[in-house]
């Protein structure tokens, strides 16, 4: 077994020395506009994926309030994935009001203006009134999509700054092969919260909270003895972006049999998923990207995606959270648990439903202590917050958030 002492990755091990993090960027409206210009209006934002519109024809509607964005994604009847806004090019009403759906025109409500699957323009009631409309050119307007391991990511730059494997900077090569595709159902939760969209991505991104703020949900399970502030493990940085091994605590023996009952079903479990590896599905356990020092009470690999991303592999599917900055005292946050398939018996019913409950149970303790975080922030008695050597990922998160507000990022130096 690995000398896990030597892996608890420090900020010093990392050049990170940025202890100190100005409150102003919690609590300031001027920042939020910078973020909205510098960060999400520039890096690659991940909003799906592309099996949910597997067939030619089927559309999603996504709202991001960060950008105060509708967006239309829509596979065409070639096959191609697309993305556009949610505007009429007449009189720019939200033509898509469903989340989801097959069809292969789109119909404004208000004027009954065509378009195409692509975007594309099709029709005009009245068409001769509107002898300056080149029909050619008023399509939906496009949106830069691309995708990777499954997952869509969209760009609201006129010109991206980086293409999307640059914007993964490495990543992308250590996760490829990674079996996302294998869990194609998934549970969705979303909810708003009174913080600044930093606080959770924060809480992430550190375990030194997990054996406090969680010790009546998480600790049991996931802190071992020799790793009580849960240190994260082996952390590998690209660009912005990062990896980081976690522990489980393998001692941990529920004694309560309908827990006992659930761990044996479905998610969440990180032991090998020893069904998978007979079939030939290895799943995210035997990955080499994942969990690299193999650890054998392997938890997770939490995967960090600048800016508003962590996603968390376990052994039967994986965790998924986002962080959308609505303002800068107000965020809206989703998570969502992916699987191999839906429940299919009331007893998988009951696991995927206890899964739920308990992964509910603790993002909402993360919620309330960052929304006490954005009252001590907004009151006005600290100018500052302190990182400490153990918590090296939110010293990178600041160091580039700073650099794109400057401009930088995305592979600039």
């Amino acid at each position: 077994m690995a000398n896990l002492s030597e892996h608890m990755t420090k900020a010093r091990d990392m050049g990170l020395d940025n202890g100190r993090v100005p409150v102003e960027y919690y609590t300031s409206a001027d920042y939020f506009r910078r973020e909205q210009d510098m960060i999400f209006r520039r890096a690659w934002l991940m909003v799906g994926r592309v099996d949910e519109v597997p067939e030619p024809g089927d559309y999603i509607v996504r709202d991001l309030p960060t950008l105060k964005a509708s967006v239309v994604i829509a596979r065409g009847k070639d096959g191609k994935v697309r993305a556009f806004h949610n505007a009429c090019s007449h009189r720019g009403v939200a033509l898509v009001c469903q989340e989801r759906g097959n069809a292969m025109t789109f119909r404004c409500p208000y004027h009954a203006w065509v378009y195409r699957i692509d975007g594309s323009l099709s029709a005009i009631p009245a068409e001769q009134d509107f002898p300056h409309v080149d029909k050619a050119t008023s399509g939906l307007a496009p949106i830069h999509l691309d995708s990777w391991a499954g997952f869509i990511f969209l760009n609201f730059a006129q010109e991206p700054e980086a293409t999307l494997p640059q914007f993964l900077a490495g990543l992308d090569q250590m996760l490829e092969g990674a079996p996302f595709e294998q869990f194609p159902f998934c549970i969705r939760v979303t909810d708003e919260i009174d913080c600044n969209w930093k606080n959770l991505v924060n809480a992430f991104n550190e375990g030194y909270h997990v054996a406090i703020l969680h010790s009546k949900t998480l600790r049991p399970a996931v802190v071992p003895k020799e790793n009580p502030h849960l240190h994260y493990l082996d952390v590998k940085h690209f660009g912005p972006h990062s990896a980081g091994t976690v522990q489980r605590n393998f001692d941990y023996n529920p004694q309560a049999p309908a827990l006992t009952w659930v761990y044996a079903q479905m998610l969440p479990t990180s032991a090998p998923d020893i069904a998978a590896i007979e079939e030939g599905r290895a799943g995210f356990y035997e990955h080499p990207g994942i969990n690299r020092l193999k650890i054998p009470n392997f938890g997770t690999e939490t995967i960090t995606i600048f800016p508003n991303i962590s996603i968390q592999p376990l052994a039967n599917g994986y965790l998924f959270y986002q962080f959308w900055p609505i303002n800068e005292g107000r965020m809206r946050t989703e998570v969502r648990i992916y699987s191999r398939h839906a429940p299919r018996t009331l007893r998988e019913e009951y696991a995927m439903a206890s899964t739920l409950a308990a992964t509910r149970d603790v993002v909402v303790e993360d919620m309330a202590m960052s929304r006490l975080q954005q009252i001590g922030f907004e009151s006005g008695g600290k100018t500052h917050q302190q990182f400490g050597q153990n918590e090296p990922l939110l010293r990178m998160f600041t160091r580039d958030y700073e650099a794109y507000l400057q401009g930088k990022g995305m592979g600039q130096p």
